[in-house]
C-alpha cells in the first residue's frame, strides 16, 4: 500500500468516525482520534518533515514535538474537566446522603458549604434531622447540571422511590470551595419538609372528619 492510499484510508476513517462521535457528543474520543491521525501522518512523513521543515536540526524537531505533546495534554485536560468535576460532585453527594442515611450527621455536616455552616449550626442540623425523623433510603443521582455563568456552581438532581426531604426529586445545590464541591443546605429544607407533611396530615384529618360527619 502506497502513501496516497494510506492517507485516503486515514482521512476517510477520520471523517466517518469523527462525524459519528461528534453527533453522539463524544468530543473526547473525537479529539483523541484526530491526534492519532496526525501522529500517524507525522510518523509516515517523519523523514520528509525532518529534511524539509526542520532541515536536520534536532532541536527544532524536539521543540515542535514537545509543543504538539503539550497541546494534546492541555486539550485533553480541558475536554475532560466536566467529567472530573461531575465525579467530584457525585462523591460529595453520595457521602452527604449516605451519612444522613446512617444518621452520621457530623459527617454529613462536613459536606456543607462554609456559608451553609455559618447560617445553620451543627447542633441545629442534628436536632432538626432527629426531631423531624428524616430518613434517606435508596436514591439515584440522575443528572448534574452546571451553571452556565459560574462554573463553581451546579445542581445535582436526585430521585428516589421514597421521599427526599418531602420531595420525589431533590435538586441539591452544589458549590465549589477550595477545589472541593460542597452542599448548599439550609434549615428550611428540613423544617419545610416537616411543615408540608403536617399540612398534609391536617388536610387529611379535615376530609376524614367531614366524611365521619356525613356517616
Amino acid at each position: 500500500m502506497n502513501k496516497q492510499s494510506i492517507y485516503i484510508t486515514l482521512i476517510n476513517t477520520f471523517i466517518g468516525m469523527g462525524a459519528s462521535l461528534l453527533l453522539k457528543d463524544n468530543t473526547l474520543l473525537a479529539f483523541i482520534l484526530s491526534f492519532l491521525v496526525i501522529g500517524t501522518i507525522i510518523f509516515i512523513e517523519r523523514k520528509w518533515i525532518n529534511e524539509r521543515i526542520f532541515r536536520e536540526r534536532k532541536w527544532y524537531a524536539i521543540a515542535a514535538y514537545s509543543a504538539l505533546a503539550v497541546t494534546f495534554i492541555a486539550g485533553l485536560l480541558f475536554i475532560t474537566k466536566p467529567s472530573r468535576e461531575t465525579s467530584l460532585i457525585l462523591t460529595s453527594v453520595h457521602v452527604f446522603l449516605n451519612d444522613i442515611k446512617v444518621r452520621e450527621y457530623r459527617g454529613a455536616y462536613e459536606q456543607l458549604s462554609s456559608a451553609s455552616k455559618k447560617s445553620y449550626p451543627l447542633n441545629d442540623f442534628i436536632k432538626d434531622h432527629s426531631n423531624n425523623g428524616i430518613k434517606i433510603r435508596e436514591f439515584t443521582i440522575d443528572q448534574v447540571i452546571f451553571n452556565k455563568y459560574d462554573d463553581k456552581k451546579a445542581i445535582a438532581v436526585i430521585s428516589s422511590p421514597f421521599l427526599l426531604y418531602g420531595h420525589e426529586t431533590l435538586n441539591l445545590e452544589m458549590i465549589k470551595e477550595d477545589k472541593e464541591w460542597h452542599v448548599v443546605f439550609s434549615r428550611k429544607t428540613v423544617v419545610g419538609k416537616a411543615s408540608v407533611s403536617s399540612k398534609s396530615r391536617k388536610k387529611d384529618g379535615v376530609i376524614t372528619n367531614f366524611f365521619k360527619k356525613l356517616i
